[in-house]
């Protein structure tokens, strides 16, 4: 049997590469590059991987025939032939459970002190009160991301002792920090309250870092319990309180015991992006003042229509577990895609299915919520609509901040907020509920179209998935 024999009669893939006797040095290039090559899906990584390899436009045109290095790779790309089977994926475990249950569970857990709002709107006052939660969240809510962001990148260095000196001191300055936003408006009450909504936001983080979500929920259930209770009878007003001071403390004290005994004592220092920082405080802010300006005008007589936000904070967990499945998606692509085309083309389909995923479910919450409100009033049914966009928008936000594109993110924040706001300002005093919830959820539409196209040049390079 001759060699071309051989070659005619032998399977197109093969899990060890035979040797092949050729002249042409195109095809001992492609033979010599195989193995770093076994999955490429398009010419760039191909020009990469020659370029690291020390061939130049000069070698490409002087020893292979080519115009340059991109013509080369075209040509070496296309002689690899389909990308090689990588094994199958390993089945779920039961790890693999627990943290989809975890991620699940961030959302609603945040959300666990509003079952003593109401309690606490009647000792504050109304007013008073809802100008410090939302002073409070928007502060809470970039902090929190900040030191989160901050304590996983020191984590991915590993620092995990300076993560958790991080973590512990950013949350006993959470106390201070709330007192201070509440002392702006002037009242104990309200530096109590601040200051507890702040220290909860904290505590909660850090519980999540280290995977702790248990024992949140085990500090706040009295806090639910008693809070539940007085929308039945008055007179567990009180209960209700001291139980929510007291899970508050509960879950500030086991936060602070997690950052103990973290790592060893002779880590390296770590240095972090000051940039990258500043980016994820400003998308925090950002993120709050969205939500929390739509919402501002109805605190105070339209509480049906302020808590259509409730739908979309439920689910957050949910769309952070999707967020977090998306790069196990596109590696699996970029394994099963021949050509780039293919791939482009497969993610798109994913990205829109999983957008459609994160609006079905607070849709879902939402529809319980209307029901439970047996409103009838359309702004409502707008408003609720708008939060659910809001969940398919906070989808793409999540893999652009996966891909620290926080420039974009904020700029596509602004123009959303300009967009609402200003429209409101044309429109003077005349503007109505409706009215108004129709140009907010007009606004979410345009910030998912611009969290879109600065998603798009990101996403569709293969390098982020090997």
């Amino acid at each position: 049997m001759t060699v071309d024999d051989q070659e005619r009669t032998a399977p197109q893939t093969h899990p060890v590469v035979l040797p092949r006797i050729s002249a042409d040095p195109l095809d001992m290039l492609v033979d010599r590059m195989r193995p770093a090559l076994a999955r490429a899906v398009e010419t760039l990584q191909v020009a990469a991987a020659l370029e690291a390899d020390g061939v130049t436009d000069r070698i490409a045109r002087v020893e292979y025939g080519f115009p340059d290095v991109f013509a080369l790779a075209a040509e070496v790309f296309r002689r690899l032939g389909p990308p090689a089977d990588d094994p199958p994926a390993p089945a779920a475990t039961g790890h693999g459970r627990r943290q989809t249950v975890r991620l699940l569970l961030h959302g609603p857990l945040y959300a666990l002190p509003s079952a003593v709002f109401p309690a606490v709107l009647v000792v504050v006052g109304q007013r008073h009160a809802i100008l410090a939660l939302t002073l409070a969240g928007v502060l809470g809510w970039a902090y929190a991301g900040t030191v989160a962001f901050a304590a996983y990148k020191l984590l991915g260095a590993n620092r995990p002792r300076r993560a958790a000196r991080l973590l512990r001191f950013s949350a006993l300055a959470a106390p201070l920090l709330g007192a201070l936003a509440g002392a702006v408006l002037g009242r104990w009450s309200l530096v109590l309250l601040a200051g507890g909504q702040l220290t909860y936001q904290l505590a909660g983080t850090v519980l999540m870092f280290y995977r702790r979500e248990l024992w949140q929920a085990l500090a706040m259930a009295p806090a639910v319990v008693a809070g539940v209770a007085y929308l039945f009878d008055d007179r567990a007003r009180d209960t209700a309180l001291i139980a929510a001071g007291a899970g508050v403390l509960a879950a500030f004290t086991a936060a602070l015991w997690c950052t103990f005994k973290q790592g060893s004592r002779d880590e390296l220092p770590a240095r972090l992006s000051a940039r990258g920082l500043a980016g994820v405080t400003a998308y925090g802010i950002l993120s709050a003042l969205l939500l929390l300006h739509a919402a501002l005008p109805y605190l105070s007589g339209r509480l049906d229509i302020a808590v259509a936000v409730a739908p979309l904070i439920l689910s957050m967990g949910f769309v952070e577990w999707r967020a977090e499945r998306f790069r196990a998606l596109a590696v699996g692509l970029t394994r099963t895609s021949r050509r780039p085309a293919d791939f482009e083309e497969h993610l798109t389909r994913a990205i829109g299915l999983e957008i459609l995923l994160c609006a079905a479910v607070p849709a879902g919450l939402g529809v319980v919520l209307l029901a439970g409100l047996r409103a009838t009033d359309p702004a409502v049914f707008v408003m609720v609509l708008a939060h659910v966009l809001l969940g398919g928008a906070y989808y793409v936000a999540f893999l652009l901040a996966g891909f620290e594109r926080f420039g974009r993110l904020c700029a596509s924040l602004i123009a959303a907020l300009v967009l609402h706001l200003g429209a409101v300002f044309l429109l003077g005093r005349s503007v109505t509920p409706l009215t108004d919830t129709v140009l907010f959820t007009g606004s979410v539409f345009a910030l998912l179209a611009l969290f879109l196209l600065g998603l798009a040049p990101s996403v569709r390079q293969v390098r982020h998935y090997r």
